[in-house]
Order: C-alpha cells, then structure tokens, then sequence
C-alpha cells in the first residue's frame, strides 16, 4: 500500500509576531527586501508516542524515518532534500537534531533575497531494519515522478504559491515510495511555508514555531538578520 503523506498533514502557513522595526526619519518602515539572512532550524523533534505497545519481552521500540525537502523561489530545485533514520526510538524521546533545514546569506548588496521558502517535514514509521537512506535518495531522484514534480513546484512558487502544499506532500510520497516496508501513514506530515506577502520575513532574530499531533511534536526556528532593522547596539 502507497504511504500516505496527506491524510491529517498538519499545513500551515505561520502568523508570526508583529515585527520588530526601527524607523527612519521619513517613517517608512523597512520591509524583508532588505533581508541579509534567513535560516529555518530543525530545533527539535520529539516522539511522543511511537505507535509501538509495551508488551514483555519486547520493549516497545521502534525505528524511524526523517523526510525534509525545502525549496525557495531563487532556484529551480530543492534547497535541502534530506532522508535520516533514526534506531530504537521510545515514546517521549527526542530524535537527535537540531541542524539547519535551510540557510540563505547575501553575498552582494544587490543579492535578492528570497520571498517565499516552502518546507515539508514528515516522520514515518519503519516496519523492518532501517535501510540505506542515501541509496533510497538516489532511487527516488532518478524518477520520472521526482523531476516532474520538482518542476511543478518551481512552477507553482513562481505562479501559485498557494497550491505548493498538495505538490510538496506528492514530492514526499514518491520519496516514501523507495522506503517499502513502512507504516501506510506517517507519525507526523508537516508542510509550513513562510513567505514575505505574510510578513513573515518582518519579524527580527529568532522566532520558534512548535507544531504537533497525538504522536509527535515539532519546532522549528525561522531566523531573519536585517541590520537596517535590528536595533543599535
């Protein structure tokens, strides 16, 4: 049976605090063009109930996967595509993160820096040992449905954005598709995307977004540096 990505995804488009801005003189308020960085940290991931009964002698561990694609509208490809597995996994237990899911530095004054930056995040459940992660990446990305997919969502960032949720959860499915022995549905499905329009970009330093459902809980932190707009020092 195909994994299912979309049933009970938690999708998201965040509503981040009101942004932190110092004035200038004329009163404008500076907006994210003039960004110079972003990041989106994988803070934490936590497994709260792995699915898996407590019955003696079995300990009731279970072993999983990490799906991360994250795409931008300045490239026509993944950013970060990422596939981990982590062993003997207890409910209550957090999976050893805490890296970054994407990063973007302005090298050059006239550098543009990116409006819109779409993540889907997904934990699944293993059936059997944990396989080969890198081998199944490379499965996955020699598909015919892999690169016509990724090209239907540059296209739909560049056109309408508003409909990358549905493309990005079939992305992750033809993903799944390599991984073979796993549960039909995944713990946790994520997809969140921040985008200038939102104001996302707005709001200055460190901002965590904690997301979850009975099974696992999730934080993220977007990142945004803008020295036009952080205060002096």
């Amino acid at each position: 049976m195909a994994l299912d990505l979309q049933t009970n995804a938690v999708i998201d488009t965040v509503s981040l605090p009101a942004a932190t801005v110092r004035r200038s003189l004329d009163q404008n308020i500076p907006d994210s063009k003039s960004v110079t960085g972003l990041e989106v940290r994988l803070s934490r991931v936590l497994v709260k109930d792995n699915r898996t009964p407590k019955v003696w002698p079995f300990p009731g561990y279970a072993d999983v996967y990490l799906l991360i694609i994250v795409f931008d509208d300045l490239h026509p490809e993944p950013q970060t595509i990422n596939l981990s597995g982590f062993a003997r996994i207890d409910d209550n237990e957090d999976l050893p993160v805490d890296k970054t899911a994407y990063y973007w530095k302005q090298n050059t004054p006239d550098e543009r820096a990116p409006s819109q930056v779409h993540m889907l995040l997904s934990v699944v459940k293993s059936k059997e040992r944990l396989r080969d992660t890198g081998a199944i990446l490379t499965q996955a990305k020699d598909s015919a449905d892999y690169q016509n997919l990724v090209s239907a969502v540059v296209a739909t960032i560049a056109n309408t954005p508003g409909q990358i949720a549905t493309l990005l959860l079939q992305l992750g499915a033809v993903v799944g598709q390599q991984l073979q022995e796993v549960e039909d549905k995944p713990l946790f499905t994520q997809v969140i995307s921040f985008t200038d329009i939102n104001g996302d970009f707005d709001t200055l330093g460190k901002t965590p977004i904690v997301k979850m459902n009975e099974y696992v809980q999730t934080t993220l932190t977007l990142v945004v540096r803008d020295p036009e707009r952080e205060p002096n020092t």
